[in-house]
């Protein structure tokens, strides 16, 4: 039997996705050694991000149902007890606005934010950690910082102060930085 022209259409290689069989078919093991190309200190800023932060956040997002994103606008907002708008925050995490609208529209309806007029533009709304915000905060910030110590244990005190100011100084360049998106 003879197919028509035009009808078969060669199936697409499989592209593997994170999770799926064909991933952990392809992908490496967890702990097999990346090594980086050499000068990729971006891929290891980001290997060494998700190393840290994936585990945490899955953590939390089966305990409390709370996602990286908006432990990060809730923990900015917990600091603040004046509060802070969505652009704020979104400048301040360098978080893009859908990201920080869509956290925010989970916080508030967890209960875990609350929006208020601005006191300085009744255009735009300031939100604030809630009461039970600040005391997830409260609960989860102990478990946070005992995974930064571990981490820098492996620093001695002199290493962790030169890459804590090391750190602000790459902040402040990238954020000086042009942005790729934008147009003109």
């Amino acid at each position: 039997m003879r197919r028509a022209p035009g009808r078969f259409r060669p199936r697409p290689a499989a592209v593997p996705r994170h999770g799926t069989a064909l991933a952990r078919r392809v992908s490496p093991p967890q702990n097999a050694a990346v090594t980086p190309e050499p000068g990729s200190t971006f891929f290891k800023f980001v290997l060494l991000v998700n190393l840290v932060a994936r585990p945490f956040a899955r953590v939390h997002e089966r305990a409390y149902g709370l996602r990286l994103a908006e432990w990060r606008v809730l923990r900015a907002l917990a600091a603040r007890p004046r509060g802070a708008t969505a652009g704020e925050l979104g400048e301040e995490l360098g978080m893009d606005k859908m990201a920080v609208s869509r956290a925010v529209r989970a916080l508030e309806a967890a209960g875990r934010l609350v929006r208020r007029p601005d006191p300085r533009d009744a255009r735009r709304m300031t939100l604030v950690a809630s009461d039970a915000g600040r005391a997830l905060v409260d609960a989860i910030e102990p478990q946070g910082r005992a995974r930064e110590a571990a981490l820098l244990a492996e620093l001695t005190e002199a290493e962790r102060t030169a890459l804590d100011a090391l750190l602000d100084r790459l902040v402040r360049r990238a954020r000086a930085l042009p942005d790729p998106d934008a147009t003109g």
